[in-house]
């Protein structure tokens, strides 16, 4: 069993390896474990010439997978694999589930989840707001997920612990690094009445990457997702089309027209989301799924192919096709920062929906190019 758990932690630390991508290689291999000790060659035909490279650069490192499964037994963690029969089944259902979860505190999924999640430069209104909403959703045996951000998700989880339930915190960073640096007591209490959970490795530092991949993580657990307060530019609205594109409902919460705190969550309601003035506009949406959804996770339409994307996400895809463009082209054609570009470019290719070619050029994926 040991064997195969560091098999697990190996094959995390690839990075580019998917749910998808690690089905395949399960498929082709019988084991995560065999996989690992077939020849890198031997992955290519499967997930991939350029990601096969990608993920065995490097020889596997046993050691590591071992000081990280040493780490996680002292911190009395655990680490889930898609493998497991307790691992999320609605996060199974999602187009990218992580291969494995690194979680701190107690990982019971059998409550249906519901995601609260806003901006970090909140009002008190929107923080009482979200406390509220979080107690209230306890009360009728929801587990309130969220990142453990300041602002609206830190007041989340509070609501949540003074109502006595359960939360779950979806980091993007280790489960054991405490980030912010403020919430030390807030993440020490979520592990006795919830977990910390994360999909990258213990001592992994916060980035300005991981934090919007680990978005669709808290949108994937949960049967849906409420947007407190939100301007325009709030990573609470890349959860927002991260549940949309998971089949999941959207909520948002209306705030002040002045001063453009709530200026996202507006746009989501323009967009077709559901108005929250209170928790029954909650569940009132999700009658339709009770009792099934406090028995077992629910079965959802499954994604299409070429999974829906964030708007910045498909513009981006619709200006690439075959013939590879080099990233001042896409500079030029889209508008976008390069910086942003080159994120939303990354997130493509994780969703492994486009390559990278040398010399900073991009195209599509094709069957010739995997």
């Amino acid at each position: 069993m040991e064997r195969d758990t560091l098999a697990w932690l190996a094959l995390s630390r690839m990075g580019v390896i998917g749910g998808a991508r690690c089905q395949k290689l399960i498929e082709r291999f019988g084991s995560v474990r065999a996989a690992l000790e077939a020849p890198a060659g031997e992955w290519e035909p499967v997930i991939g010439q350029k990601t096969a490279r990608r993920a065995r650069e490097a020889p596997v490192d046993w050691d590591w997978a071992g000081a990280q499964w040493r780490e996680l037994q002292r911190r009395n963690g655990r680490l889930l694999t898609l493998e497991d029969g307790d691992y999320p089944a609605l996060l199974r259902q999602i187009p990218s589930p992580p291969p494995a979860l690194f979680v701190l505190g107690d990982p019971d999924f059998s409550q249906p989840c519901m995601a609260l999640v806003g901006t970090r430069d909140s009002s008190e209104y929107g923080r009482a707001v979200a406390r509220k909403l979080a107690g209230e959703l306890v009360e009728r045996g929801f587990c309130v997920v969220s990142g453990m951000a300041r602002g609206i998700d830190t007041a989340a989880h509070q609501g949540a612990l003074a109502g006595n339930g359960r939360t779950l915190a979806v980091l993007g960073c280790g489960a054991d690094v405490i980030y912010p640096p403020e919430n030390a007591r807030l993440h020490a209490q979520i592990q006795e009445r919830g977990a910390v959970l994360s999909e990258y490795p213990l001592g992994t530092a916060p980035d300005a990457l991981t934090f919007p991949r680990r978005n669709r993580l808290i949108s994937g657990l949960s049967l849906g997702t409420v947007v407190v307060e939100a301007p325009a530019q709030s990573g609470a609205l890349i959860t927002a089309g991260y549940a949309l594109e998971q089949n999941r409902e959207v909520f948002a919460v209306p705030g002040q027209v002045l001063g453009g705190r709530s200026a996202g969550c507006h746009q989501l309601l323009k967009e077709g989301a559901k108005l929250v003035e209170g928790v029954e506009d909650i569940t009132q949406e999700l009658e339709h799924l009770f009792p099934a959804a406090a028995q077992t996770a629910l079965e959802f339409p499954p994604p299409p192919l070429v999974p829906a994307l964030e708007p910045r996400q498909r513009q981006v895809f619709d200006l690439l096709g075959e013939t590879p463009l080099h990233l001042d082209d896409l500079v030029e054609r889209s508008g976008l920062p390069a910086a942003e570009l080159l994120h939303l470019l990354l997130d493509l290719e994780l969703e492994g929906l486009i390559a990278q070619m040398p010399g900073k050029r991009f195209a599509r994926h094709t069957e010739e190019r995997l």
